[in-house]
């Protein structure tokens, strides 16, 4: 009985094999995880913009109460500026945290 040479050798099969394999580990795994990195990326700077914005938001009341409450947050009330900015700051966080946690959130209940 002889061994014909229809077919591929086992080398060529073996290399196949492994590159079919390695092709689809990089498109399952590698490729998705750069998808994943520009949206982080882009992501972050959103976020640090937005952080930014809110700081300035919250100097931006301070300075206004002390200046337009220049004569009655003298003296023993002159923490009331720093309370009524902690206040703002306060109903903002409250603000964000109910936009995160919605309940008509467009994901909120997608078939998986």
């Amino acid at each position: 009985m002889s061994l014909s040479k229809d077919g591929p050798s086992p080398k060529e099969s073996a290399t196949e094999v492994f590159t079919l394999v390695r092709d689809y580990a990089k498109q399952e795994t590698v490729d998705p995880l750069k998808g994943l990195l520009s949206f982080v990326k882009w992501g972050l700077v959103g976020a640090l913009l937005v952080g930014i914005g809110v700081i300035e938001l919250m100097i931006f009341v301070l300075r206004l109460a002390q200046s337009e409450g220049s004569g009655v947050f003298d003296g023993r009330w002159s923490f009331a500026p720093y309370l009524i900015t902690l206040v703002v700051a306060g109903g903002v966080l409250l603000i964000a945290k109910r936009g995160m946690s919605s309940k008509t959130s467009p994901t909120a209940g997608a078939p998986r």
